[in-house]
């Protein structure tokens, strides 16, 4: 494959990987075993507490009288918001490689997938991984790139929260819990910005980090030492399309965009249940099940239900059964056709006999590009 934007950073192409390098080392069978215990384990606490506040057939009669044609909006705007998501990541990737809109969507699809059955999030690793596999770019470039994606979501997110903050309450709200919720979107902003800050340095500062990244790598032990600078130099490239102005601004748009539609897709969901409460309350419990999100259970389970349920009943006074209801049927929208769509796609891939787990598992501790000698 021709790519001329990675002709010119030579460590992403030319590392020098040995013919016959070793797998590295899998942590423990034992350790493995007990993250995947301690995850489902949160799950089941998180779910139980979600479960333990509604009564099960009130649930039940609340999903019963929900509207279709709300939830059949709600799906096809899921399903829109990947598409979105595999068109930006097609964006930031355009300084590592030209890279076409399908196989960056099926790769999309998978790490959803992935993220449904494996723990850690670890489709953030087997997303970036068949990608790289299949393109033929370097791994830690678009490992960055996925983190690049986090840092833009965060900022959308709370940009779409201060507008909530700014709109106010309305008038079936609590007043105080929305006032503490203004209060405690200050830290992650905070946190945001220094993100944020960070990353534009790396990026116009390329030179100094590098020379940062060179000073740590000296640290580590001589025979992985080269690996890891390697990774770090074709990291930043993830973050490059930071130094194009016009395609930094279709990557913001493209991003505010595919928050909007997720918004939407919420906002359809409260619909469904005859909920009338304005879209900036979408807003809210769009942030409320990425903050669930963050807890490490398979596919978001427990800590997303319990997130969207606590939103809707302690900031804006809806009944439990109905929040429970939306907490339900929002993830499921949210995840089960995505991940039908990528372990469709995966099935089909030649990649198949591999399994998401095995994918996960095999980048490189100190990587350098992921091509047919970094992934076997």
């Amino acid at each position: 494959m021709k790519t001329p934007e990675n002709a010119r950073h030579p460590s992403s192409e030319g590392d020098p990987v040995p013919p016959k390098a070793r797998p590295p080392k899998k942590p423990p069978a034992s350790r493995r075993g007990l993250h995947v215990a301690l995850s489902i384990l949160l799950a089941a606490g998180l779910l139980a507490f979600f479960l333990s506040r509604a009564n099960l057939s009130e649930i039940g009669r609340q999903i019963a009288q929900a509207s279709p044609a709300w939830l059949a909006i709600s799906t096809l705007l899921g399903l829109g918001t990947f598409l979105l998501r595999a068109l930006r990541w097609v964006w930031i990737l355009r300084p590592v490689g030209r890279v076409p809109f399908f196989p960056a969507f099926s790769a999309t699809a998978v790490g959803f997938a992935a993220n449904t059955v494996l723990p850690a999030r670890a489709g953030e690793i087997v997303r970036p991984a068949l990608l790289a596999r299949e393109r033929r770019l370097p791994f830690s470039a678009l490992l960055a790139s996925i983190l690049f994606e986090r840092v833009l979501d965060a900022a959308c997110v709370l940009f779409f929260l201060l507008l909530a903050i700014i709109a106010g309450p309305p008038s079936s709200a609590h007043g105080s819990a929305f006032g503490a919720l203004a209060k405690g979107a200050v830290v992650p902003a905070l946190l945001l910005a220094a993100v944020i800050g960070v990353s534009l340095f790396a990026v116009f500062r390329r030179a100094s980090t590098e020379r940062f990244f060179e000073r740590l790598a000296r640290r580590l032990p001589a025979r992985i030492a080269p690996r890891a600078s390697a990774f770090a130099a074709t990291f930043l490239d993830g973050f490059e399309s930071l130094r194009r102005p016009r395609l930094s601004l279709l990557v913001v748009a493209g991003s505010l965009l595919m928050w909007l539609v997720i918004n939407l897709q919420i906002h359809a969901t409260l619909k469904a249940f005859g909920l009338a409460l304005p879209l900036s309350a979408a807003y809210v419990v769009t942030a409320a099940a990425v903050l669930g999100l963050a807890v490490p259970t398979p596919g978001g389970i427990g800590g997303y239900h319990a997130a969207v349920q606590v939103a809707l009943t302690d900031l804006y006074g809806v009944p439990v059964a109905a929040a429970s209801g939306v907490a339900l049927l929002a993830h499921a929208i949210s995840f089960v056709p995505i991940s039908l769509v990528g372990f469709a796609l995966f099935a089909a891939s030649p990649m198949r006999k591999e399994g998401l787990k095995e994918l996960a598992e095999e980048p490189r501790e100190a990587g350098t590009r992921m091509g047919d000698n970094l992934l076997r």
